[in-house]
């Protein structure tokens, strides 16, 4: 079953009406599960400041269950990390950590992490990027409605940290609409079957484009994409950004709203 809601969302649509459908169409999906699979979310990661906030994100998860399985990419943990993993342990978040050495590809980590699975579901999620506390969950409930081999979000909003401001871009182009079958969603918002993800051949091994590798062997296979709602995840593109060179002019173009700083509201959870 889908929302139809593509139908009726266009560039027009204001953020308090995005945010109402949203809440409409989780509630309904919400009131059919009665179980949700398990699930393991795959974090690599190369930058110890983004990591203490992204553990800080997945503390705040309204999942009920689900484990981590973090690659630690040429660093170590700091005592604030180990801090962090102990709270999530408590959570009943169980945490898996690998080390690679820095000579190795994200696409390598990635596989790696992956197939060390044994979950239903598998999601990837970035360590520069913010995430709602209704993130996990969100995906997971537009799996489960639409049976897609893989779900993940629009790229509705853009912080762009040089700037401190927030972009909102939604129902323009071919990032921005919601709530249909698509060729391509956000990278670190997928969210897969772990034996769909397998068959694709994980992230590959590749130093970049590890997400289209996964979106493409999922669809080569006949497999289907489903994007949902970008609201709840904030894409960030940094000052020094490590798998490629960014031109911020076009983020700024055809946006619907901005905002200094992070955008403030509830959905996108609390960013310090």
């Amino acid at each position: 079953m889908t929302s139809g809601l593509s139908k009726t969302l266009n560039r027009f649509t204001t953020f308090s009406q995005e945010i109402t459908a949203l809440e409409s169409l989780r509630k309904e999906r919400r009131s059919r599960i009665k179980k949700y699979p398990s699930l393991s979310v795959l974090v690599a990661t190369i930058r110890p400041d983004d990591l203490s906030s992204l553990l800080s994100q997945l503390l705040q998860q309204s999942l009920p269950a689900f484990e981590l399985r973090l690659g630690l990419h040429g660093i170590e943990l700091s005592a604030l990390h180990k801090k962090q993993i102990s709270a999530l342990n408590r959570r009943k978040v169980k945490t898996f950590i690998q080390k690679f050495d820095a000579e190795n590809t994200l696409g390598t980590v990635l596989s790696a992490l992956a197939a060390g699975t044994n979950c239903e579901f598998i999601a990837k999620m970035d360590d520069d990027d913010y995430y709602g506390p209704e993130h996990l969950r969100d995906l997971l409930d537009a799996a489960i409605d639409t049976d897609a081999e893989v779900v993940g979000r629009a790229m509705n909003y853009i912080y762009l940290e040089p700037l401190q401001v927030t972009l909102r871009k939604f129902g323009r182009g071919s990032m921005q609409t919601v709530e249909h079958y698509s060729d391509w969603i956000c990278g670190g918002t997928i969210l897969a079957k772990r034996a769909s993800a397998q068959e694709a051949g994980w992230f590959g091994d590749g130093k970049s484009a590890v997400d289209q590798f996964l979106l493409s062997g999922v669809t080569n296979n006949g497999g289907k994409i489903w994007r949902t709602f970008g609201a709840g995840y904030i894409y960030r593109r940094g000052f020094t950004p490590h798998t490629y060179v960014t031109n911020y002019s076009k983020y700024l173009n055809n946006v619907n709203e901005k905002v200094v700083g992070l955008w403030p509201h509830q959905i996108f959870g609390e960013h310090r």
